[in-house]
């Protein structure tokens, strides 16, 4: 077994290098990576202006994290007479274990759910801050804006897509006999499959592919992966863990798990 890691670093390293130590041969290839969003120095200050009842939205762990550093090295904490929401389960519990927030969720992980929340039932006299990455989540903030809220957009982090060629990547991976990708995103795979050729193309879908969701699972579905297995996990531990217990059983090769 050769392993393809395809997540964001630093995490992509992290987990090559584990599987390089206990002799499952790896290759780190980070097509995103995140830096400090523009926003951030004036955060701390922008959240000590708002009204009390006003929403904070978090669309992404990520930005909680980026966000949560702010406010560590201005001294400053999230407010309590504010209300705090978060996208995703994930999200709120970075949230609440980065600050102790107990953010509510939406039913929902889209702008319908969102906005279906008691806390926007009355649009027209809030104010609204959504952290998040650079673009993204548009529709929300537009949403809101139209039933008269007062949206603040705050880019909390950056992405960086890898600038290195994915058709001499493709290449130098399928010399190095890559039979299982790691991926962690959809954004991921969708760069992947639409920027390599087709013959790589063909190659890459004959790969063992591990994803962290059922989400990511049904899109390699569509786009012709066959070998799939969902971990139901992105972090490194369980992904090291189900790709130890691959070698270990000799079922390296399961169909769609």
């Amino acid at each position: 077994m050769t392993v393809l890691v395809v997540r964001p670093a630093p995490a992509c390293y992290e987990l090559a290098e584990t599987l390089n130590q206990s002799g499952i041969k790896a290759l780190p290839a980070p097509l995103l990576s995140f830096s400090a969003g523009n926003d951030l120095p004036s955060l701390t200050h922008y959240l000590n202006t708002l009204p009390p009842h006003s929403v904070v939205v978090a669309v992404s762990p990520r930005a909680i994290e980026y966000a949560h550093q702010q406010l560590q090295d201005k001294n400053a904490s999230w407010r309590d007479d504010l209300h705090y929401v978060a996208v995703g389960e994930k999200t709120a519990q970075v949230w609440k274990a980065k600050s102790g927030v107990d953010a509510i969720q939406p039913p929902t992980e889209d702008s319908e759910g969102m906005v279906s929340m008691s806390v926007f039932e009355k649009p027209e006299s809030l104010q609204v801050v959504i952290l998040r990455g650079n673009g993204g989540r548009a529709l929300l903030g537009d949403t809101l804006t139209n039933h008269g809220a007062k949206v603040r957009y705050f880019e909390a982090y950056q992405r960086h897509w890898t600038s290195e060629s994915l058709s001499s990547l493709a290449k130098q991976w399928r010399a190095e006999n890559v039979d299982t990708l790691v991926i962690t995103s959809g954004e991921q795979l969708s760069l992947l499959c639409q920027t390599i050729s087709e013959c790589d193309q063909q190659w890459l879908r004959e790969c063992h592919i591990l994803v962290p969701s059922k989400r990511i699972y049904n899109q390699a579905i569509g786009l012709g992966f066959n070998t799939i297995s969902c971990v139901n996990s992105a972090s490194n531990h369980a992904l090291f863990h189900a790709l130890n217990e691959m070698i270990n059983s000799g079922h390296s090769d399961d169909r769609q798990q």
